[in-house]
């Protein structure tokens, strides 16, 4: 397993160059001055080659990205922001918790809600329960994130005056945002659970425990959920990286001062390093967490853990076999 894990945490150096190669290339060849941006109409020619200058912003491209690749695996540094001028570094883990604490609200409601629905529309598969289920999966994967805020906000800001309207001052500000983007992976969720349940429901072993008089509650917990887990744990693994990633429409929505509202607004003002060590930022966290997916597997199905300790158990056998000749 530790071996394993060693060779997913390296295969993922490849997999951030090319991120940061791609979104560093995209900023560089973006139309438009981020000198003349930040400066003004009012600025010289000569104001300009310095602001350039002292940003390397004169210098070749790969040489760039070379100073910008070795400034992050030396220093940990992405750079200092073109228009508050403070390190990247600081105003990223400043913004980052907030979008994370969001993040885990949204895949708790998820989990939850999705799983449960999920289990009900497999077991009464056919009936009317099923079909409210499945036209709200329907509903919930095609209806805009930012629609759904906006009503959120209508009817229980503005409306019910049960929750604040927007901010980021306390626990009852991250309701409406976590239940916004909560129930649009709670249906996504509930097909993928319903799904995976239906597959084994049909196996054999269920119907062999229905033979044996197993109570129907051991059997959809016991047998039935523990082994459609795999592809639950993908959709949820999948739906907390979108979480991350798909919180900026969210942000804006509510005001919510995290990551994707800070991103936003780089891009309107052309603030490319913050740009830049956002978007890695949210590639590294994307990463780790399909890495983690990858690890829950082996946890909740016995039949990887052993494909692992086989691999483990044959090399050690190939070794002792060399020793002895």
């Amino acid at each position: 397993m530790l071996r394993y894990l060693l060779k997913r945490l390296l295969a993922l150096i490849p997999v951030l160059l090319g991120v940061a190669f791609l979104i560093f290339t995209m900023m560089y060849f973006t139309p438009g001055d981020p000198a003349a941006m930040v400066l003004g109409d009012q600025a010289s020619e000569e104001q300009l080659n310095e602001w350039r200058a002292a940003r390397d912003l004169d210098k070749p491209f790969l040489e760039q990205f070379g100073k910008y690749i070795w400034g992050i695996v030396s220093q940990g540094d992405f750079g200092i922001s073109y228009k508050t001028g403070k390190n990247v570094t600081s105003a990223l883990l400043e913004r980052f918790p907030t979008t994370f604490v969001l993040a885990i609200a949204t895949c708790v409601i998820a989990m939850v809600l999705g799983v449960l629905l999920g289990i009900l529309a497999a077991n009464h598969q056919g009936t009317w329960i099923d079909s409210v289920l499945r036209v709200f999966g329907m509903a919930g994967v095609s209806m805009p994130i930012f629609w759904l805020g906006l009503l959120m906000i209508l009817w229980f800001a503005v409306d019910l005056k049960w929750f604040p309207v927007s901010g980021w001052y306390g626990p009852k500000y991250l309701v409406l945002p976590a239940l916004t983007m909560g129930l649009t992976f709670t249906a996504s969720l509930m097909r993928t659970t319903r799904s995976s349940m239906l597959d084994c429901i049909r196996q054999d072993y269920v119907i062999t425990a229905r033979a044996k008089g197993q109570k129907e509650r051991v059997i959809t917990y016991h047998h039935v959920f523990r082994n459609a887990l795999i592809p639950i744990i993908t959709a949820a693994g999948s739906a907390f990286g979108i979480a991350l990633c798909g919180a900026v429409i969210t942000e804006q929505v509510f005001s919510i001062p995290g990551l994707g509202n800070l991103m936003v607004n780089a891009i309107t003002t052309r603030d490319y390093p913050l740009v830049r060590g956002s978007v890695l930022l949210l590639a590294v966290s994307f990463s780790l967490v399909n890495l983690l997916v990858d690890l829950l597997y082996a946890c909740v199905d016995p039949r990887i853990k052993a494909q692992f300790a086989g691999k483990s158990l044959k090399k050690k056998k190939a070794r002792e076999e060399a020793t002895h000749e």
